[in-house]
């Protein structure tokens, strides 16, 4: 084995990615993963195209074109009720992902430990050893999935440098209260940890909930913190691969550093058609967000009939649903339903270490047609009614 493949066979497989190439053979509905309905604004789209053929197709400013970090400024202060600065605190990234990987590298060295609360998005660890650091996984309580300090100070380590924290979590759908958070920013300060917030799902969050953030309601955090987020969920570009990293000065002229040697910049064009879609509306993510909601009762209510355990998401695109009085092993579940229900779900495996631990749970997306859903619903009841799978000896 090369070093190469040693580094890589070091990274933590996701169970999904097994089982796509099945599911798009036979083409099966795909209730796993959050991609956006719809596309991004006719005006985003002609804007790129229009940047492309008149030369705004090479290299950008690195930190992200001037126009577009002051749009999402103006936007972030708008929604977050505090001032961001575009020229000191934005960095657009290749998507949120590499967001998380630049803001895990400059707050680590190689062999630090970064808690990650568990379950965790399937991304999370890899990233994280990616970055050559060690992922420590702090438990959500079960089933309830809080936050709970004495977990977060049992985690810690000589060698703990960052927590990394999805909020709104994916899968959990759970939403952080300020309890949670007032124990998470005793255990920094303390600890003098840096907090890196994965913020994708931050405009959908459901019942009243509120999405609190260190930039914005939490401010004892923001000075320790890099707020991760996406243009992909509010504006249908997922595909696109624009993100940001929102952090103080100091931080970011760190995380620009490890930026300019990731991807060096976000592509030019993109970024071009993002500047002409203009801010979000706040009407269109009210609309969206109730369209959301709606998806969430009728996903947890079909999937309670098939006799899962399911808690409501109060953020978020996903469902976890509970499968263990169904099925002791939701992975065998998962390839089941694909190969013989054709429907395409998240098995538990993905968002937990070790991955046994997840064999109880599957993940669904709430973000597809209403009718669509409904079909993937009803073959996943059937499939269940005539072939139950026996519980692991």
């Amino acid at each position: 084995m090369t070093r190469l493949s040693r580094r890589a066979a070091r990274v933590t497989p996701m169970a999904l990615a097994a089982l796509l190439p099945a599911a798009r053979a036979g083409g099966a509905i795909d209730l796993a993963l959050g991609i956006p309905q719809g596309g991004p604004a006719e005006a985003a789209v002609e804007a790129a195209v229009a940047a492309l053929r008149s030369g705004g197709n090479q290299y950008a400013d690195p930190a992200g074109l001037p126009e577009l970090r002051r749009a999402l400024a103006a936007e972030l202060t708008a929604v977050r009720g505090v001032p961001v600065d575009a020229e000191h605190e934005i960095t657009i990234s290749a998507g949120a992902t590499e967001g998380v990987l630049v803001a895990l590298i400059a707050a680590t060295d190689p062999g630090d430990e970064v808690l990650v609360p568990q379950p965790f998005f399937e991304n999370h660890p890899g990233v994280v050893e990616l970055a050559g650091a060690v992922p420590r996984f702090v438990p959500l309580t079960d089933g309830v999935w809080r936050l709970q300090a004495d977990a977060l100070e049992a985690a810690v380590t000589p060698r703990t440098r960052a927590v990394l924290l999805n909020n709104p979590h994916n899968p959990t759908g759970r939403v952080f209260d300020r309890a949670e958070f007032d124990a998470l920013t005793a255990v920094c300060e303390r600890h003098d940890l840096t907090l890196i917030t994965d913020e994708v799902y931050d405009r959908f969050v459901y019942d009243g909930h509120r999405h609190l953030s260190p930039v914005g309601d939490l401010t004892a955090l923001r000075h320790r913190s890099v707020v991760v987020g996406s243009l992909s969920k509010t504006r249908a570009m997922s595909g696109w691969r624009l993100g940001y990293c929102l952090a103080p000065p100091d931080l970011t002229a760190a995380l620009r550093r490890v930026h300019e040697r990731t991807t060096l910049g976000a592509p030019h064009p993109l970024q071009r058609g993002a500047v002409a879609f203009g801010p979000t509306d706040e009407a269109s993510v009210a609309t969206a967000r109730a369209l959301f909601q709606d998806r969430r009762d009728l996903v947890c209510e079909a999937l309670r009939r098939t006799g899962c355990t399911v808690r409501a998401p109060q953020g978020g695109w996903f469902v976890l649903a509970g499968t263990a009085a169904l099925a002791g092993d939701s992975g065998e579940l998962a390839r089941r339903l694909v190969e013989d229900a054709g429907v395409l779900v998240a098995p538990g495996a993905s968002f937990f270490a070790p991955p046994e631990a997840g064999h109880g749970w599957v993940r669904i997306a709430l973000v597809r047609d209403r009718a669509e859903l409904r079909t993937g619903l009803d073959r996943i009841a059937v499939h269940l009614t005539r072939t139950p799978i026996p519980p692991r000896s």
